[in-house]
């Protein structure tokens, strides 16, 4: 069974052979990564069975700086959705097609939005512990510092 790391290499291997991914402007610098270029590989994605993120959009481009791409790729699910929303149906698609796709595009809503909010929540909780660390390593230091042990900001010894 392939692993998403396989349909990844694919889809660079695909890209690569298009002459798609790309070029170098010099030794070490690619061009950036367009909102068009982006939106290739998450349909290439999508169609392979892999969720695209911002990690695997990196992985099939081989580069491209997160900041960049996340407002890119949320751009692409937003009109994902818009497309889903609106996909017309031909007037002759029998009415228990129609209920079917419409069935399937609110148990797809669904899951996304569940699996959303387990991430929502499961960064939440990250984030409320990350802050109560910082809260014990910030008393700690406040110790440190009337204890006259503290090191300096710039790292000097005193």
């Amino acid at each position: 069974m392939a692993t998403d790391q396989d349909a990844l290499w694919q889809i660079r291997q695909s890209l690569a052979e298009e002459g798609r991914l790309g070029g170098k402007r010099g030794p070490q610098e690619r061009v950036p990564l367009d909102q068009g270029q982006l939106e290739d590989i998450a349909w290439r994605m999508l169609r392979a069975g892999v969720q695209p993120t911002v990690e695997a959009i990196r992985a099939v481009y081989g580069s491209g700086s997160p900041n960049r791409l996340h407002p890119m790729l949320r751009r692409f699910y937003a009109g994902l959705a818009t497309r889903l929303q609106l996909a017309p149906l031909a007037d002759d698609v029998p009415a228990p097609l129609r209920q079917l796709w419409l069935q399937a595009l609110d148990l797809a809503s669904d899951a996304v939005r569940e699996r959303h909010d387990a991430q929502a929540e499961a960064l939440r909780q990250r984030v409320a512990e990350l802050e109560k660390r910082e809260a014990a390593l910030e008393r700690k230091l406040k110790r440190l510092r009337r204890d006259g042990a503290a090191p300096r900001a710039d790292g000097a010894a005193e």
